[in-house]
């Protein structure tokens, strides 16, 4: 086995001004601010996410949030694509038929809803009671206001 050695050392840092600089008047401060980042790098401007003009002239930026740019988009695919020429004979047969079946039902769910609309048979099956419900109780109320 390989022995590892460790050294420890003591580290002092001393400071060439005294720590009481409020106690010394004659003392000022040499302190200077400085960014931390890159040199020359502007910081990017937010660009508004769209602008609203009112029609008294005055206009209202609005920016996105941090939550809205952090947004990923899901994948809606989940499957992996399949290369069909590269599967053998069962797994090829299987994901034609696959698709020729969904490709069915898609085909049939579409035209199902455009007769549907065309027949007019999109409307709940006893709306017509319920319209006349309401229109009873309506007619209802006016009659108790119009005698009290």
């Amino acid at each position: 086995m390989a022995q590892l050695s460790l050294y420890l050392t003591n580290i002092n840092v001393s400071l060439g001004q005294n720590m009481d600089m409020e106690k010394t008047p004659g003392v000022g401060k040499d302190f200077e601010n400085v960014e931390l980042g890159e040199m020359g790098k502007k910081k990017e401007q937010k660009v508004p996410r769209r602008v609203i003009h009112f029609a008294s002239g005055e206009t209202m930026e609005e920016y996105s949030t941090d939550e809205e740019e952090e947004e990923i988009p899901e994948k809606k695919d989940l499957l992996p694509t399949v290369d069909p020429s590269k599967l053998t004979w069962g797994p090829y047969f299987w994901f034609h038929m696959w698709r020729v079946a969904t490709s069915t039902i898609s085909v049939c769910d579409y035209m199902g809803e455009k007769m549907a609309s065309l027949f007019g048979i999109t409307s709940p099956k006893y709306q017509y009671a319920i319209d006349e419900y309401y229109r009873v109780k309506k007619e209802e109320e006016e009659e108790d206001k119009d005698k009290v």
